[in-house]
């Protein structure tokens, strides 16, 4: 098989994440990458980027990632970005055997094929959630983790494989990214920075489910890319290298990133459902070493402007957000409910 020079394989490259990501590649044309994508495509029901956007993947690949093999597609890439995932609590916990052969055992498997086929990188998206209830005190990466959802538990399994498999040349990066957020082709708005918008634009209100002091570090969606993207680049000593991916500037309280947003969006009301209720996945993270290491690509973006980007995009399709909590549009768990109810998933989440 034949090792492409400056190709990137991106496994769930048209999902929320990986739909921004491709886009940022292919402005890099000066660069001449060969972008390849696989994804199983549970998520296209607001999928704009196979409407509007010209610019998809070199290559496309449909699988899912866990009857995927190395070898039926030919070639030997230079990077593998692992994007594939049950991707929040919610999910995890109602699809807990699907959450675990996704996020640990598939990823796993997919990075010894890797190992042994000659792939020089492979890049791991992690996440911050693996930190669970720390509190306020800003972890760095050597700190304990504490785990408390099965999401964030498959992430530090699949991490202390991955550590395992790692060697002089087969370097692994895990991008410990903070909680998503931001405009993306293939948007959700299951998440919290995306969810407040939605409902100040619809409904002039900001409903919490928790009393809301528990804390929370964001990330624009384009900064993340900016981060993968670097991560192909870096040439790191280390064989294994966990990285928290975010910003100080960007880490709030619940309650205080609801404020944030109603003070953008029309002076929103902010309604606590229930005060009594506390939400345990709260915690800081220290983020002085990605910033050490990636100066050029630390995080700038611009929460005021991110919060007005998405909502003059929810503006044109207000019509679409009239309970959007419980959409297969919006939320990725009523989206694979929908295709379980309607026989196109099976409840292991395989396609029938």
């Amino acid at each position: 098989m034949k090792n492409i020079k400056n190709s990137i394989l991106i496994i769930g490259h048209s999902g929320y994440v990986g739909s921004v990501l491709v886009e940022y590649l292919n402005r890099k044309k000066n660069l001449n990458y060969k972008i390849f994508g696989l994804d199983t495509n549970w998520y296209l029901f607001n999928n704009y980027l196979y409407k509007y956007n010209k610019k998809l993947p070199y290559i496309s690949f449909y699988y899912d990632c866990r009857n995927f093999r190395l070898e039926s597609i030919n070639f030997i890439p230079e990077t593998i970005v692992y994007l594939a995932a049950v991707s929040n609590d919610p999910m995890g916990k109602e699809f807990q055997k699907a959450t675990y052969e996704i996020n640990l055992e598939a990823c796993l498997r997919i990075a010894k094929q890797s190992k042994l086929m000659g792939v020089k990188k492979f890049i791991f998206a992690s996440s911050c959630s693996i930190y669970g209830s720390s509190g306020d005190s800003f972890k760095k990466e050597n700190d304990c983790l504490q785990p408390i959802s099965d999401y964030a538990i498959s992430k530090v399994r699949a991490e202390e494989a991955l550590e395992k498999l790692a060697d002089s040349k087969f370097k692994i990066i895990a991008l410990r990214f903070a909680t998503a957020a931001g405009m993306s082709p293939n948007l959700r708005l299951d998440l919290v920075f995306n969810d407040f918008v939605a409902n100040a634009v619809k409904f002039n209100r900001i409903e919490l489910l928790s009393r809301g002091d528990s804390w929370r570090p964001l990330i624009h969606v384009d900064d993340m890319a900016k981060a993968i993207y670097w991560a192909h680049q870096h040439y790191s000593n280390k064989n294994f290298l966990p990285v928290n991916v975010g910003s100080k500037e960007w880490t709030f309280t619940i309650i205080d990133l609801a404020k944030r947003i109603s003070n953008i969006i029309n002076n929103s009301k902010i309604i606590i459902k229930n005060k009594k209720v506390v939400d345990k996945r709260s915690y800081t993270v220290d983020f002085s070493l990605y910033k050490k290491l990636a100066p050029v690509y630390f995080p700038r973006t611009n929460i005021d402007k991110s919060v007005i980007e998405l909502k003059n995009f929810l503006l044109l399709n207000k019509h679409l957000l009239l309970n959007f909590r419980e959409s297969k549009i919006w939320s990725r768990l009523s989206c694979l409910r929908y295709l379980i109810k309607s026989n196109q998933l099976n409840k292991k989440l395989f396609w029938k």
